[in-house]
Parts: C-alpha cells; sequence; structure tokens
C-alpha cells in the first residue's frame, strides 16, 4: 500500500524544526499509539498533529478494522466529537440573529415546554444543563434505530420530562440535547433545508470537508465500522455497535454523534478554530466567538454523568468545563483532561465515545486530531487522550 495513503511513520523532521518541534520527542506519540494497538486497546488509528498551520505528523497505524489495515482516507463515525459541528451550526444561527443563546427553546418550539421545560435556554442545551436526559437513547416511544429521524427523535424528545431540574447541574446528555439544538436550526431555517443540508451547505463544504456528513450510504468503501476489540469487547458495546453501524445511513440525522469523516476533514476543522472561525477563505464565525466560546461555561461544576464511572474507579472529581463549541475547556489546575496536563489553559478539545478527539491549544498554535477504531469505555479514553495530547505538547518548546 502506498505511503499517501498510510502517512508517514515518523514526524516531518524539517517541518519540526521550522515550528520549534523537538522530532525525536514528537515520534513517542506514534509509539504510544503503537502500545495500545498491542495491548489490544484499539484495532488501529489515524491522527494529525499541526503546528503554525504546518503538518507536522500524520499517521494510520493498525487496522481501521479487524483484517483491513488502516489508511488516511478512511472515513470515522466520530461519536461525539460531532457536537462541536452542530455548536458551530447554532453559533452560526446566533450570529444570523435568528436566536439568542439566552432565548428559551419553548419561545422559539412551543411543543417543548411541557413537564417543566419551559425555561430551558439554548446556552444549557449546548453545555449539558439543561437536564436532558443522559442515557444514549433516551427512554422515549421510539424504536432506538428511528434516532436517526431527527423530527420524530425531537418530538418524542419534547414530551420528556427532564432528568434533573434544569440549570443546576452539569449532566452530559449524549444525543438528546443536541438533537433539540439541531432540530433548532431547521425549525428557524428561513430556506427550510434539513439538518444534514444546513451542515453540509455552511460548515462543510466551505471548509472543503468533502469526506464528511451527517449521516453516510453503509456501502460506502472507506467508511470504517465502529468495532470493539477482544480486551474491551462488551455485550451492551457490541449492541451499541451494531445499532450505529445499520442506522447512520445517508438518511439519518443524529446532531449529537452521527457525524462521519476522514483524518484530514477533522484537522481542517480544528484549524479553523485554531485561527478563529476562518480558513479556507471564508469565515464560519464573526471574529472573537471561538475565543470567547471556548472557555468553560460550568466553573467548576463536575458532570454527574461521570460520577459512577469516577467512584468505581477512584478517579479524583474533575471538573465538567463544558464549552459552547459542542466540547471542554482545559482550563486551570491539575485534573483530569483529555487536552493533558501540559496543555495551556486556554486548550479546549472535543471527544467522541470511547474512539475520537481533536484538540486545539490557540497560545501554541497547535491541531491535534485522533481517530481510533476501537471504542474503549468511560473515562479511560479520557486517561489515554490525556497521556497522547502530553506527548504532542511536550515535544512542543
Amino acid at each position: 500500500m502506498d505511503s499517501a495513503r498510510l502517512g508517514a511513520r515518523l514526524p516531518d523532521a524539517a517541518a519540526c524544526e521550522q515550528t520549534g518541534v523537538d522530532s525525536a520527542a514528537l515520534a513517542r506519540l506514534g509509539e504510544a499509539v503503537q502500545e495500545d494497538i498491542r495491548a489490544g486497546r484499539i484495532y488501529g488509528a489515524a491522527f494529525a498533529v499541526a503546528r503554525q498551520g504546518r503538518v507536522l505528523y500524520r499517521a494510520a497505524l493498525g487496522q481501521a478494522a479487524p483484517g483491513r489495515a488502516a489508511t488516511l482516507d478512511d472515513i470515522y463515525l466520530l461519536m461525539s466529537l460531532s457536537k462541536s459541528f452542530t455548536a458551530v451550526l447554532v453559533l452560526q444561527a446566533v450570529a444570523l440573529r435568528r436566536f439568542s443563546l439566552d432565548d428559551k427553546v419553548a419561545d422559539l418550539w412551543p411543543a417543548f415546554a411541557c413537564h417543566g421545560k419551559q425555561d430551558i435556554r439554548v446556552r444549557q442545551l449546548l453545555t449539558h444543563t439543561a437536564g436532558m436526559p443522559a442515557g444514549l437513547m433516551p427512554p422515549v416511544p421510539l424504536r432506538p434505530e428511528q434516532s436517526g429521524d431527527l423530527r420524530q427523535f425531537a418530538a418524542a424528545l419534547a414530551a420528556l420530562p427532564p432528568a434533573c431540574p434544569p440549570g443546576g447541574q452539569v449532566l452530559y446528555s449524549p444525543t438528546a440535547a443536541y438533537a433539540v439544538l439541531g432540530y433548532l436550526l431547521v425549525l428557524t431555517d428561513p430556506a427550510g433545508r434539513s439538518f444534514r443540508e444546513i451542515a453540509r451547505q455552511q460548515l462543510f463544504a466551505p471548509l472543503g470537508m468533502r469526506h464528511t456528513a451527517f449521516g453516510m450510504a453503509l456501502g460506502v468503501p472507506q467508511r470504517v465500522p465502529m468495532s470493539y476489540t477482544p480486551v474491551m469487547s462488551a455485550a451492551e458495546g457490541e449492541a451499541v455497535a451494531a445499532l450505529l453501524n445499520r442506522m447512520l445511513d445517508d438518511t439519518a440525522e443524529l446532531p449529537a454523534g452521527g457525524a462521519l469523516g476522514t483524518l484530514d476533514d477533522v484537522l481542517r476543522f480544528a484549524e479553523a478554530l485554531r485561527r478563529d472561525g476562518a480558513a479556507n477563505g471564508v469565515r464560519l464565525l464573526p471574529p472573537g466567538v471561538v475565543s470567547e466560546a471556548s472557555r468553560s461555561q460550568t466553573g467548576m461544576a463536575p458532570n454527574l454523568g461521570w460520577e459512577t464511572y469516577r467512584q468505581q474507579h477512584g478517579l479524583a472529581e474533575t471538573p465538567a468545563h463544558y464549552s459552547l463549541l459542542g466540547g471542554q475547556a482545559r482550563g486551570l489546575g491539575r485534573h483530569l483532561s483529555a487536552a493533558g496536563q501540559l496543555a495551556s489553559a486556554e486548550a479546549f478539545y472535543a471527544v467522541g465515545r470511547g474512539s475520537t478527539m481533536w484538540m486545539v491549544d490557540p497560545q501554541r498554535e497547535l491541531s491535534f486530531v485522533f481517530l481510533s477504531a476501537g471504542v474503549i469505555e468511560g473515562l479511560a479514553h479520557i486517561e489515554r487522550l490525556s497521556r497522547l495530547s502530553d506527548r504532542v505538547l511536550a515535544a512542543c518548546a
């Protein structure tokens, strides 16, 4: 297989030297990924590191799926990393004055007001403080595979009570909160477009993300199936993988986790955020919006959705640090963060369930993207990303 599809096995020494990066230290990132592959924690991965707009290290290692070598043009299910795409679309709508962050959802969509949800704000949905259900598939009267029908799913969510009082706590909502946000984009779109078309026309096409979409035909050869290695396999996880591999076809719209894309496309997106929302000759967001939106919006409040796992594994309490960009901020202090311990406080990132991440450290002019095929459950993926991010950051002068 040609190197153009596999990427370099070692960092680009010349690009590293020109951007003040220790190429030998950066090579340890690849070693760490290979270690995970050998240990059976993942089948394989694709990753990229860029500084000052220069790509320093870009590689595909191991297998994208059992028996299939990983390549740079593989299309991965991005899981909750997808939330960052939806969040940018929401911020675009805010910039266009279609609604504000502090508008009540019920003022835009009256059916949402029932069962104590009448005061939930757009901002709270973005930051997981709206009290929306925490389950991957909320208790709605739909079959799980119908969750890709955004109109039906949103209508079912509108009829539910909140899982906890809105505004008072941070409770991560894997699918529900961002499904509501996606539906608000459809309701307020003057052109009457579908959510998939809004994302394609306002985000993916302008950035040149040619291989990214919400939902994709099941037969696309480059598409990587979600998978669990034997070391990490679990009956529940395998059932989730089978469901997502089956339901996310080219009609599915799951704003919280249904995007599929390539390494290079996700790097384009991360670099656009690093550049204050402008890239590829287009401006996605007004100047200064990314800087403000990338900050922690939830203070030191923990994510209640991780409490059981944290206590079972003896982990220290960690602030949720949710931003307005569909992910989290690094913030100050020593705590578990996918951005690592060495990142600046201004660093921000988005993570997909057990498998994906983009991270931006604006102070170091750095972007890092990691897409993997095997899924690690719970906070173990965050711990892995923390280690990998620190490998990248340690190489920067």
